[in-house]
């Protein structure tokens, strides 16, 4: 589900993760300023369809996000990965230094990050 979620959609989830707590339309349409109330009304009306945001009806609607930042992200990557990289996050991060796109920083952390994992695995 989270990869369905369209880019004018995820603005309204970032809104919503951000705030942490149930927003009106009125609250995210402020936030989305760019955007006018029919758009914001649609977006959200997709989002709830989709089980990605909850309403309760209070004196008007609040929304809360169903799924997590996290989770969207983690979906998202896994599909670029298969549609880029035929399913190789090895061949991403070798395109990403290739590219010149990690800087020492980066290249230390991740080197970190699969020490840490490769010591959880061995566990």
């Amino acid at each position: 589900m989270e990869e369905k979620i369209t880019e004018a959609e995820l603005e309204v989830m970032e809104v919503l993760w951000d705030a942490g707590e149930p927003l009106t339309l009125g609250q995210i349409k402020e936030a989305l300023w760019e955007k006018n109330g029919d758009t914001t009304k649609t977006l959200l009306r997709r989002l709830c369809a989709k089980g990605a945001v909850g309403q309760e009806k209070r004196q008007v609607y609040w929304y809360t996000p169903l799924v997590s930042r996290e989770e969207v992200r983690g979906s998202r990557t896994k599909k670029l990965i298969d549609r880029l990289y035929a399913g190789s996050a090895r061949n991403m991060v070798a395109a990403l230094v290739r590219a010149d796109q990690l800087n020492q920083e980066d290249i230390a952390q991740l080197r970190q990050l699969l020490d840490e994992m490769d010591g959880e695995r061995r566990q």
